[in-house]
Formats: structure tokens, C-alpha cells, sequence
């Protein structure tokens, strides 16, 4: 149509009375002009997808159908699971501001997790977030996929401290250890891991593991499932602390807020010592599972877990977790009974890297989004000596910021960011 435009306007005013060769040269240098116009014109859709590469997204998906863009993006650039959202939306009202609806698949490893649905009236943002995700979906299936992830590294440097007051002759024993995870998405919901564990400060004595370098995680994960309704995840290879072995979780939300979930694993012992070096126990394999029901309270930002099923080394018992959500600080008490014995202490997750990391290279290096602590009372010689209470972790980014997909979370902190009441 541009090109048609142009050359109307051509012949209507210079092509009369030129000679045939002028008329030659002035129709190729007219339609060199209307090609390199029509070549800088992109498709809305390109163009917004361009934008969110630009911004750090991966795996975009992106169409635009009158006034509503419905888009998928997987976010490696943006610390937590709202900020990357919200800087989306705000990004492309702005370039664009005929986009009026935006409908924003978010995915985990390629994997969907929750949809956000905002809108802007007045001035004011109205944001959704739920697992409503089969339309989107459908319509983004046939889209080219722009910046892939697949087979792109992370380096990550975890720090590990560790504080242990049970010795009578000494206050405490200490070790601080480095643990780089290198980890990439090989395909849709699948990662690979690899963490080895470096002490270099402590003061424990010979044949404690935490002295000697140990593999801590090398884990192959693998998201089955994520609907509306369900989960199915499973993994194998080595855990943290010491573990070798599978692990497979199925998840069921049942209600806004609420999920319920069961974990089992067959694990065996694996550790290095200066007398044995590296090998497994005999006879430690172990058969845990727990069944679990998280609660989410929206109003208080309360996150309620409750857990109960076989611990890691046989005893049997419950633990109770509160957590409380203070945007990207996670702060919490526990308390454990089981075998007879209680036990009881506190965690937290707190933001270590700067809100954005872009990966512009193939390979990053980078800081952890959040460090998280544990500390646990073990009051008791025989809650400790018996290893109660005890669990694993199959990834190193195990914490209640990071993978945090809870709906009602989400949607308050995209929605105060586009409203401007949180940074």
C-alpha cells in the first residue's frame, strides 16, 4: 500500500514529459525508496518481542490480536518472580501505548506457571494473576520462540555458613564454604546442576565431612507437569547434604492460596573424609517421603506450611513452618516434633544480587538472588545424634523468595509496581 502511495504521487507530478531514460532511473530510485521505507516498518508483534529480548527476557512467545498482547516470557534478568512481570508490562505500555490489555504467560524453565492479566484504566492498573493459562497458551503454540535458553550457563557463587553450639569445650564450630552452581536448561522443564562445596575457613576437626570438599549438588531436575490444578516434577543425582539419589513431588492446587503436596525419595549416604575419601555408606539407603499442605494468606502475607510423613534418617513426625512476606524477604519460625524429641528455630531468605542481572553472554558469572539461613535450636543430645528432623535440598536455589509462585503474592507486588507504591 506505502509503495503504491508513492508511486501515485511519482507519476502524477514528475513522470509527464522525462525522457525514457530519466523516466528509467527516476522509477528505480522510487522503488529503492519505498523498499528501504517498507524494510524499517516491523510488525507490532516483532517489535515488542524485540523489546523484551532487548530487556533481558528469553524464550519469548508474543502475538498481538487488536488491542491485547498475549506474550510468554522466561525471566533470568530480574530478581524474583514478580519483578520481571511488572517490568514487561511497563515497558511495553510505554513504547506502545495502543496495547491496552496484556495477558502474560510466566514460565519456569520453560515450563507455565501463572498468567498475569493487566489492564489500565483512570491511570490505574488493574492486575490478575491465576493459572488460567490454557488460552494463552493455544494461541502463542505456533509462535517462533525469540532468544532461546537452552544450553545458556550460569555460574553462580552460594556462600555457606555454618554454626554448631553443641561442644562442651568450645563455643562453636564454625565452617564457611564456597559453592559454585553451575546450572542450564537443557529442554522444556528439564535443568542440569552441578555444585561442588569448597570449605576454606572453619575450625572443625579431621573427619567431619563439612572439612573436605564435597559434591553437594549434581542434580538432572525435570518439570512433568504444570496445569491449572497439577504439578509433577522429578529428579535425580546427588542432594545437599551428602545424599545421592531420586526425589519426585506431586503438587495439586486445590484453592486459591492453598496447595497440596506429596514428596518422596530413596536416598543413599555419599561423603568424603580424610581416612575414606570419597564413597557411600553401606547400609544407608532410605526410603522419606512427607505429605504437605502450604497456605498462603493474602491479606496478613502469611505463608503456612505443614508437613508430616518419614524424615530423612526413618523418624517419623510433623514440622510447622510460618512464614511472613515482606516483598523480597522472607522471614520465618518452625518447630519440629518427632521421635519423641521437639525441636525448634527460624530461617530467612534475604536479597543478595541487585534487582536486575542481565545475561548478555552465553555464560554468566553472577551473585545469588537471595541468601537463605537456617538456624535450628537441636536442644537435644539425642535429636542430634540421631540426625531428627532432617531433610534435603535438590537445587541450590532452595529458598521461599526464589520459585515463589504463589497467585496472590504475584499479583500484590506487579500491581504496586506498576501503580508505583513499591520498588
Amino acid at each position: 500500500m506505502l509503495v503504491w502511495k508513492i508511486w501515485r504521487i511519482f507519476a502524477r507530478d514528475y513522470m509527464n514529459g522525462m525522457s525514457r531514460i530519466r523516466k528509467i532511473i527516476a522509477l528505480t530510485c522510487v522503488l529503492l525508496l519505498a523498499a528501504h521505507v517498507v524494510r524499517g516498518q516491523k510488525p507490532l508483534t516483532v517489535e515488542v518481542s524485540d523489546m523484551l529480548q532487548e530487556e533481558g527476557f528469553e524464550d519469548i512467545r508474543s502475538i498481538v490480536i487488536q488491542d491485547t498482547l498475549f506474550a510468554s516470557i522466561e525471566d533470568r534478568a530480574h530478581r524474583g518472580t514478580f519483578r520481571g512481570a511488572a517490568v514487561a508490562i511497563k515497558k511495553v505500555a510505554e513504547g506502545y501505548p495502543e496495547i491496552q490489555q496484556f495477558e502474560i504467560l510466566l514460565t519456569d524453565y520453560k515450563m507455565p506457571q501463572l498468567i498475569v492479566h493487566a489492564s489500565r484504566r483512570g491511570g490505574i492498573w488493574d492486575v490478575r494473576v491465576d493459572r488460567e493459562m490454557q488460552e494463552a497458551q493455544q494461541l502463542l503454540k505456533t509462535e517462533k520462540p525469540q532468544a532461546a535458553s537452552t544450553g545458556k550457563i550460569d555460574i553462580t557463587f552460594v556462600p555457606m555458613i555454618s554454626l554448631v553450639n553443641n561442644k562442651l569445650d568450645h563455643l562453636f564450630d564454625y565452617c564457611v564454604r564456597v559453592a559454585p552452581a553451575i546450572a542450564t536448561t537443557l529442554w522444556k522443564g528439564a535443568r542440569l546442576t552441578l555444585q561442588p562445596i569448597f570449605p576454606f575457613l572453619h575450625n572443625l576437626q579431621v573427619g567431619e565431612h563439612e572439612r573436605y570438599i564435597q559434591i553437594g549438588n549434581a542434580t538432572l531436575s525435570q518439570q512433568i507437569i504444570s496445569t491449572k490444578h497439577w504439578q509433577l516434577s522429578a529428579v535425580g543425582g546427588f542432594f545437599n547434604p551428602e545424599r545421592a539419589g531420586v526425589h519426585a513431588r506431586v503438587g495439586l492446587h486445590a484453592a486459591r492460596g492453598l496447595d497440596f503436596y506429596l514428596d518422596g525419595g530413596y536416598t543413599v549416604e555419599a561423603n568424603n573424609t580424610k581416612q575414606n575419601g570419597f564413597g557411600f555408606t553401606k547400609n544407608s539407603g532410605q526410603v522419606d517421603f512427607m505429605a504437605k499442605a502450604d497456605y498462603y494468606e493474602r491479606h496478613t502475607k502469611l505463608q503456612i506450611e505443614l508437613q508430616g510423613g518419614r524424615f530423612l534418617y526413618g523418624d517419623y513426625g510433623a514440622r510447622l513452618d510460618v512464614t511472613r512476606h515482606f516483598g523480597e524477604y522472607a522471614i520465618g519460625v518452625y518447630g519440629i516434633l518427632t521421635g519423641g524429641e521437639d525441636n525448634a528455630g527460624f530461617h530467612f531468605a534475604i536479597p543478595m544480587g541487585g534487582k536486575r542481572q542481565k545475561r548478555k553472554t552465553f555464560v554468566r558469572v553472577r551473585i545469588p538472588e537471595y541468601y537463605n539461613l537456617e538456624y535450628s535450636m537441636q536442644s537435644y543430645f539425642r535429636y542430634w545424634e540421631e540426625k531428627m528432623g532432617q531433610g534435603y535440598t535438590t537445587q541450590p536455589d532452595e529458598n521461599r523468595s526464589a520459585h515463589y509462585w504463589e497467585p496472590d503474592f504475584i499479583q500484590e507486588y506487579i500491581s504496586r509496581i506498576l501503580n508505583g507504591t513499591f520498588k
